[in-house]
């Protein structure tokens, strides 16, 4: 691996980024994808995730995307061959490991109560065959809906990360929990659909005046789900949370008033 900035995707990020469009020709995905020194991965998880969320365009994006090489995409079994490089053949116990740390990061207990075939297997003696298949048993008992796209996403981070030793940016879901639950895994630096606003205006030349109608169409879904306000770190010693309305955050961002903290939201700078 080069010195190329590492990045991941997942569902909810590359769905809300669909929304968010200057015309039918213009989500504001593609200008993430413009965005000069990341290149870009997914698991193959986040393409059966999005054929179900009925977002019109994003599966046949993510298959552009996949055709044309502008985003990697792993199944479980190029994860494990890229394991194998590494830990020969404990490549298997290692995926196990790494999707207990992903399941941590979730939820307490989740390993546990939700992977239990990968749990008992004897891995002195398993094949990758086998391994995959209770993998894939596990899997389908979770069903859809339990996040399995986003543990999937934990350990190719966690693999990412193995591969290349550099800090790993998963562009991510604009849930808290989610990304707090990313940042404990380490070597990670999650950016929001928020944030997203500034990297691109920092990184990708993304000015006010072209920004105008992909920061109205973002207003816009935000008023859909009636909120008003983004909590923004302050510059006081207690670093409180604070809620500013929605349109005066959006237009810091193109004044240079903010910055983004590991978990992808945004503090004021001192």
């Amino acid at each position: 691996m080069t010195n190329e900035k590492y990045a991941l995707l997942d569902t909810d990020f590359i769905s809300k980024m669909h929304l968010i469009r200057k015309d039918n020709e213009n989500p504001m995905i593609n200008r993430i994808m413009e965005m000069p020194g990341y290149k870009f991965y997914c698991h193959e998880q986040i393409h059966i995730e999005l054929s179900r969320h009925n977002i019109a365009g994003a599966p046949e994006w993510l298959c552009k995307m996949k055709s044309n090489g502008t985003i990697i995409c792993y199944d479980d079994e190029q994860i494990l061959d890229e394991l194998e490089n590494v830990y020969g053949a404990s490549a298997s116990a290692m995926y196990m490991q790494l999707m207990k740390t992903a399941c941590e990061a979730y939820r307490k207990g989740y390993f546990e109560e939700k992977f239990q075939c990968i749990r008992q297997l004897d891995y002195r003696n398993v094949t990758k065959a086998d391994f995959l298949y209770n993998l894939e048993v596990d899997c389908d008992l979770i069903g859809e809906g339990q996040n399995l796209g986003e543990l999937k996403t934990y350990v190719l981070l966690q693999v990412l990360f193995i591969m290349s030793g550099e800090q790993i940016y998963v562009f991510c879901s604009d849930d808290k929990n989610a990304r707090n639950g990313i940042v404990s895994i380490g070597g990670v630096k999650c950016i929001s659909v928020l944030s997203a606003f500034l990297r691109l205006h920092k990184e990708g030349g993304f000015e006010k005046e072209e920004a105008a109608p992909y920061v109205d169409a973002y207003l816009r879904l935000c008023s859909k789900t009636n909120q008003r306000t983004f909590k923004i770190q302050d510059t006081s010693k207690e670093r409180r949370l604070c809620k500013v309305p929605c349109e005066k955050v959006l237009e810091e961002i193109f004044e240079g008033k903010l910055e983004e903290l590991k978990t992808g939201n945004l503090k004021y700078i001192e």
